[in-house]
């Protein structure tokens, strides 16, 4: 039997440099874990799986065994790894330390949902593993997406000082929590934002809702205030930060605090990261206020509360949610960049054709899914601001697939149609592109009523030049025949016209009959 690397990883986890086990001292205090993982794409959990580590441990681990036996049976990374851990296991056992071992199986399944037999299975190897390395700490653990997706979305500790420039005046609020406000130094501020690669701490800002702008008006504004020292403070002029954080610990001028988000303030933020020079001779300050709560509720409505005294569009305010996050790591597993931050894939500098909004990818899914490219057209700032289109564009129990290729097939049509020689077509069908989108989807098909499922197996490769062409013409002329009998109205009426969209989707049956 033969495993490759890929399908059975094998990993020693000790205080160990570059594998040096000779500069490494056992004693009986050292804890050795080792673990074994298996992840695989497979949509479920396969008794098979665990029927190979029941196999192919006991041989593996056989202390008997010569490396030579070994590599004729197993792939020769593996056996490396093995006779590594046998090392290690060895060397801890005899000087009485502690031994640990966690299997793990790793699956693209949307739940952890498996049979008695599988969860027997998984029995027998923990019984023939604890007899193998003579301990009782041995476990097997199950993960599914769902697992390995709140894994991922679990903020990591994060704890930093900032320094105030006087003591922080502390407020509670009867028995809901602690607030902090002070003004910092910029130069303390920035040392604050600073990593130790001497880079912005990117992770303090995963709860805005917004990216750094560039140079807008407002930015530049506060770059000039920044770069160019006055009479006046510099928290006089410009707004001050908004940080939400856990644990505080007060010391003097210093406060310490756990899982810092800056919800607000980020356009400030940046511009003192990037514009200061850090010099501490600097007197000016930023007013900073620091928020101990830990109810995802109230955060919330404190990020919607703080960015409402500027103008923010409702698609921005909905960029914090467990759906938004979960689309932007799906797009990020295709090969694309979900923009839930506006501008942070931008800045980032990912290429623009493989970056989609909050907004477009709603603009695409109301016309392509839904057969609504009117509404898209006609309200596409206002379209997620009732909580019911909202919750029926994203819903998080729907396939993600869907939603990824409506902006694809959307994204497709654009393109082509930038490139469409036929200029008076262009300049008829301008108003119409999300219109496009939903023909070049029915024509794919060959038929009117597209749903959700049939949008989920495009095959975006087959949508050609040729599908293209017979979409755009067919569109030109609907446009021509419409205005026909509608002389009064002109192109951009009938784009936002659901009387123009119903009459498509009755153009496209009778093409389809």
């Amino acid at each position: 039997m033969s495993i490759s690397v890929e399908m059975f990883y094998l990993i020693t986890f000790l205080y160990l440099i570059h594998y040096n086990l000779d500069n490494f001292n056992f004693t009986n205090k050292t804890n050795a874990k080792f673990i074994i993982s298996q992840c695989k794409k497979a949509s479920s959990f396969k008794e098979g799986i665990i029927d190979k580590l029941i196999t192919t441990v006991p041989v593996l681990f056989n202390l008997e065994n010569e490396e030579e036996l070994l590599l004729s049976r197993f792939n020769s990374d593996l056996v490396n790894q093995a006779l590594l851990l046998t090392e290690v296991w060895k060397k801890t056992a005899t000087s009485g330390g502690k031994i640990s071992l966690d299997y793990l199986y790793i699956s693209n399944a949307p739940s952890k949902n498996f049979n008695t037999v599988f969860s027997q299975k998984a029995e027998q190897l923990v019984e023939i593993s604890q007899k193998i390395f003579s301990t009782s700490d041995i476990n097997f653990s199950v993960y599914s997406s769902k697992e390995l997706l709140e894994l991922y979305q679990q903020q990591k500790s994060n704890r930093n000082t900032i320094e105030f420039k006087d003591r922080p005046l502390s407020t509670e609020f009867d028995n809901y929590g602690i607030g902090y406000i002070g003004t910092v130094k910029l130069g303390n501020y920035k040392e604050f934002l600073t990593a130790e690669n001497g880079g912005i701490r990117d992770d303090l800002f995963e709860s805005n809702i917004r990216h750094f702008q560039g140079s807008v008006d407002v930015n530049k504004r506060i770059r000039e205030s920044i770069e160019n020292p006055s009479n006046e403070d510099f928290w006089w002029l410009n707004n001050g930060i908004t940080i939400i954080a856990e644990e505080p610990k007060e010391v003097g001028k210093k406060l310490s605090i756990e899982n810092i988000q800056i919800v607000n303030g980020l356009q400030t933020s940046y511009s003192i990261y990037n514009y200061h020079n850090l010099d501490m001779d600097d007197n000016r300050s930023v007013l900073v206020k620091v928020i101990i709560n830990t109810n995802k509720e109230t955060t919330d409505h404190i990020i919607a509360s703080t960015n409402s005294q500027n103008p923010v569009s409702a698609t921005l305010l909905r960029a914090t949610e467990p759906v938004q996050r979960h689309l932007e790591l799906f797009f990020l597993n295709e090969g694309y960049y979900y923009d839930r931050r506006k501008n942070y894939y931008k800045n980032q500098g990912k290429p623009a054709t493989k970056i989609f909004s909050i907004q477009l990818t709603a603009q695409a899914v109301q016309s392509i899914a839904y057969n609504d490219p009117h509404t898209a057209r006609s309200r596409p700032t206002s379209l997620l601001k009732t909580e019911a289109n909202y919750n029926k564009i994203f819903d998080p129990k729907k396939d993600f697939k869907p939603m990824f290729n409506c902006c694809l097939i959307y994204k497709k049509g654009h393109s082509y149609w930038l490139k469409h020689s036929d200029s008076k077509e262009k300049s008829k069908t301008s108003n119409f592109k999300l219109h496009l989108g939903m023909i070049i989807s029915r024509i794919y098909f060959k038929k009117t009523n597209v749903s959700f499922e049939d949008i989920s197996i495009i095959d975006l490769s087959l949508i050609t030049q040729n599908i293209f062409e017979e979409a755009i013409n067919f569109l030109a002329n609907s446009i021509d025949n419409y205005l026909l009998a509608n002389s009064e109205k002109n192109l951009i009426n009938i784009a936002k016209s659901k009387e123009f969209t119903d009459y498509l989707l009755e153009q496209l049956n009778n093409k389809f009959k």
